[in-house]
C-alpha cells in the first residue's frame, strides 16, 4: 500500500480538514471541505484538494461553547458562509 505514491516521491497524508454536505430544496447539493489554516501538508495534500479559498481560520476560544456547555481547555470556532446554486432546468 502506498507504493505508487512512494514511486513518485509523494507522501500519503491529507492536510487537516472537515467535510461538508449542504442541501436545500430547489438548490444543488454542495459537497466540499474546508482546510485548517496553518495545518500540516497544505502545500502537499496527497489528493491535491487544497485551494486557497478553502483554507480558513478555526479561531481559538475559551469558556462556554455557543450552546452553553462548559468545556475544559481551548475549543475552536468557525464562522463561514456557504453559497449554494439554485437548480436550473
Amino acid at each position: 500500500m502506498g507504493q505508487m505514491l512512494s514511486a513518485v516521491g509523494r507522501h500519503p497524508y491529507r492536510a487537516p480538514h472537515l467535510h461538508f454536505m449542504i442541501d436545500a430544496p430547489g438548490h444543488r447539493r454542495l459537497v466540499t471541505q474546508l482546510f485548517v489554516a496553518g495545518g500540516s501538508y497544505l502545500d502537499s495534500d496527497t489528493v491535491f484538494g487544497v485551494k486557497d479559498q478553502l483554507i480558513v481560520d478555526f479561531v481559538a476560544q475559551a469558556g462556554p461553547t455557543p450552546d452553553g456547555r462548559s468545556v475544559d481547555g481551548e475549543w475552536r470556532r468557525l464562522d463561514h458562509s456557504f453559497r449554494i446554486a439554485p437548480v436550473t432546468d
